[in-house]
């Protein structure tokens, strides 16, 4: 992310905003200045602050939802096409990605039902516009919200209707399966995209080859998944993990030990860079050390090479990692290095072990 800048932190989601969006503000601010002078540039910035500033709570809207489930949420990215929120995993089961799905659409609705009653207030009616060039402030913004509104729903990847659509088919026909109707439902739409643009408008043009590819990669990202889980660490990773700020204490620590299953926290810089990983050992060693009031930063064990697993990294590979080590848990990145979750001594025996034996045992049946 060299080309965004950091604006501050929701929780454990960083705020970005990539350095074309402030040039794209600037450029219309430039443009307004020179049709209405300083008033123009200021009208100009305050209407594209405001509509990302929508486009950010949309987002939102996704992200606590995805928390709700217990799914990771690093960051978020503010771009000029607009806002990306970048989630962890795909949710366990379909009802919760269509949850987290029509999370960000129904912010936006909330948005531009706001809007509508402060100009019903004001005016007693809500007017349909002809033109936006005459519209004030609060009316441009109700009437970019709906557009946004309705955009989003539309039955196509990468919308938010192409994920409400893939999680009502995966309910009855099965994830892959129902990624591939809603991923070629979303490439017709792309299609009628591009028909109306060659005819009328290149943007429309561009929109319809951003949804046909962004289509094709997620189907071809869910149908990779069954292989990947079979020969890759990522059948051994375990994605829904809690992570640990390294300024907590350790008593803090310890009630999380106490009140969950998880037996190793992963330590993680605000923008998701794994900086540690603490297990019960780590953190009973810390304290009868340090005392309760240590920092986790003080006992955590810094991601040495041999204690990183990479995510690409094959299944025996991965496995025999781990073992090595010595520890019952450790950390999986991303090829920038960023924390994407972790592989346990419980887990790995689960699947080495104990699932080829129900294989067995339910063939034998």
């Amino acid at each position: 992310m060299s080309w965004s800048i950091r604006l501050g932190r929701v929780g454990e989601t960083q705020v970005r905003v990539h350095t074309t969006l402030l040039l794209l503000i600037a450029w219309y601010a430039w443009g307004g200045w020179q049709d209405a002078g300083p008033s123009g540039a200021v009208d100009q910035i305050a209407f594209l602050t405001l509509l990302f500033l929508s486009i950010l709570l949309h987002e939102f809207g996704h992200i606590f939802a995805a928390r709700h489930y217990g799914i990771g949420t690093p960051d978020v990215l503010l771009t000029p096409i607009g806002g990306v929120a970048r989630i962890a995993s795909l949710p366990d089961k379909p009802r919760q990605e269509l949850v987290i799905a029509l999370a960000g659409p129904a912010v936006t609705l909330v948005i531009a039902l706001g809007l509508g009653a402060v100009l019903y207030s004001q005016s007693g009616g809500v007017r349909v516009p002809g033109q936006w060039s005459g519209l004030s402030l609060v009316e441009s913004l109700c009437w970019t919200n709906v557009i946004l509104l309705l955009f989003n729903l539309l039955p196509a990847f990468p919308m938010d209707g192409g994920r409400v659509l893939r999680a009502l088919l995966a309910m009855r026909l099965g994830l892959v399966r129902g990624t591939r109707i809603a991923a070629r439902v979303g490439q017709l739409v792309a299609v009628g995209f591009a028909y109306y643009g060659l005819q009328s408008s290149p943007m429309l043009l561009l929109i319809a080859v951003f949804v046909f590819l962004g289509a094709q990669a997620e189907l071809e990202m869910v149908q990779r998944r069954p292989s990947t889980d079979d020969n890759s660490a990522t059948r051994l990773v375990t994605t829904d993990v809690r992570v640990v700020a390294p300024g907590r204490r350790l008593e803090d620590v310890v009630a999380l030990f106490a009140h969950g299953a998880q037996h190793a926290f992963p330590v993680t810089s605000p923008n998701g860079e794994l900086l540690g990983i603490l297990t019960r050992d780590d953190v009973l060693h810390g304290i009868s050390t340090h005392g309760l009031s240590a920092l986790v930063s003080e006992v955590m064990v810094p991601p040495r090479e041999d204690h990183v697993v990479r995510i690409d990294a094959d299944f025996v590979t991965a496995a025999a990692h781990l073992f090595a080590s010595g520890r019952n848990a450790l950390p999986v990145v991303d090829p920038e290095g960023r924390f994407v979750g972790i592989i346990t001594v419980d887990h790995v025996t689960d699947v080495l072990l104990v699932r080829p034996l129900m294989a067995q045992g339910g063939t034998e049946r």
